[in-house]
């Protein structure tokens, strides 16, 4: 049994939230720069996350251990962001989507940026990190079957994600410099984080291969003996 029993009404929640959140991004990069008007639209960035996460939340005992799983993944970027330089959050995020589902994959990603922005500062750039991430985890729980399958498809996945957030993350760094979004300047955003991006990307498709593999066999295992 599920907490929203009507299909539809989960599928339309499927849809509608990641793109209302990716709007609320958006216009939180172009008009919350100033004053304290970002953390609102945090607050409604988590609440959507949460909702998200609801709408395919199983009441049973499988809903349980998902949920466990996820605070566990949350645990591991969240302290995976204290590596300095290479850091695995992104990795992990795209792991949880892919073993545990797209709404935990969200969940995951979307929170462990709030917790850890705790530590690395919040401010109006923290709900276009919250959504990027989300997203990431997502969509990684969407293709999930193919990038278990194949580790060339999770490679490129990984290198997709990092030039995803970067391009997404360069929205708020144009907005913040110049106070619009306008093309040319995100365009000279976008270019300057070339090298950034690059390594990003490399760094993502290194710890997907080297942690992919041991969660996978794992998770298997968990979800071979309790029916995930």
């Amino acid at each position: 049994m599920t907490v929203l029993k009507n299909k539809n009404a989960r599928n339309i929640i499927r849809c509608a939230v990641p793109a209302v959140l990716t709007v609320s991004a958006v216009l939180c990069a172009l008009f919350a720069s100033d004053g304290r008007k970002y953390a609102v639209i945090t607050v409604i960035v988590t609440l959507l996350t949460l909702i998200l996460f609801l709408s395919g939340f199983d009441s049973k005992r499988i809903g349980s251990r998902r949920l466990v799983l996820g605070a566990v993944f949350i645990t591991l970027a969240v302290a995976g962001r204290f590596i300095p330089q290479l850091k695995p959050l992104t990795a992990l995020v795209i792991i949880s989507g892919m073993l545990t589902g797209a709404e935990t994959g969200f969940l995951v990603g979307s929170l462990s940026v709030l917790i850890s922005n705790i530590f690395f500062g919040n401010g109006p750039w923290t709900p276009l990190q919250m959504v990027s991430m989300g997203l990431i985890g997502f969509f990684a729980g969407v293709l999930s079957k193919p990038l278990q399958k194949n580790k060339i498809i999770l490679a490129l996945y990984g290198v997709l994600c990092g030039i995803f957030y970067s391009m997404f993350m360069d929205i708020w760094t144009t907005c913040s410099a110049t106070g619009s979004l306008e093309f040319a300047e995100y365009l000279k955003s976008v270019t300057a984080a070339v090298p950034f991006t690059i390594i990003y990307s490399v760094s993502n498709v290194i710890y997907l291969l080297l942690l992919a593999p041991p969660f996978q066999r794992k998770l298997g295992r968990i979800a071979e003996k309790y029916g995930l």
